[in-house]
């Protein structure tokens, strides 16, 4: 049985394609995830099996009751260029942005894996919103190889095999590491 909430909030990159495999890794490792994808991720989630996991999308009504209980931590796997800069703005024009902004206010512990090509990463928003989110406590995991020490921008046209070699352990650590501190 699970006792902690885990959302997974999934960008629309290539690595939204390994959803499936976060929401059994963190099911073997003691949480109840729930997927909550950008509206340009639906199409990477459309074929995989994420189980009995939740999706949620959207707002909901102001009729409606809450869909989920709060999260003990969040996982943002992928991080796209657009939605890191939204959110380290401050910008909750979207439910996973206004969640993503909800779980930076509350301090809740965050591990975000950016996805980015590098002409984006070029831009100078980038570098001020990595350290935006670094300086809030986001913990920030490369996509090659889970490191939270170095970030490496993806080269155009190995997105699908950075994605074929991503592994969710290491951002599973970093988030019992953040529960545990």
């Amino acid at each position: 049985m699970t006792n902690r909430t885990l959302y997974i909030v999934v960008c629309g990159a290539p690595l939204a394609s390994r959803a499936a495999d976060g929401v059994k890794a963190a099911r073997a490792n003691g949480w109840d995830p729930y997927v909550i994808p950008t509206e340009a991720a639906l199409p990477w989630l459309a074929d995989q099996d994420l189980g009995d996991a939740p999706v949620i999308t959207g707002n909901r009504t102001p009729d409606q009751p809450r869909r989920t209980p709060s999260p003990d931590a969040v996982a943002v796997v992928p991080a796209t260029f657009n939605t890191l800069n939204a959110w380290a703005n401050g910008n909750a024009h979207t439910y996973p942005l206004t969640i993503l902004c909800a779980a930076l206010g509350s301090r809740t512990p965050t591990v975000a894996v950016p996805f980015a090509k590098s002409d984006l990463t070029g831009h100078p928003a980038w570098l001020a919103s990595l350290a935006v989110l670094r300086y809030a406590g986001v913990g920030i995991s490369d996509p090659h190889d889970g490191s939270s020490t170095s970030l490496a921008p993806v080269e155009p046209g190995t997105g699908e095999q950075v994605a074929e070699t991503f592994r969710w352990e290491p951002i599973l650590s970093q988030l019992e590491a953040r529960l545990d501190s």
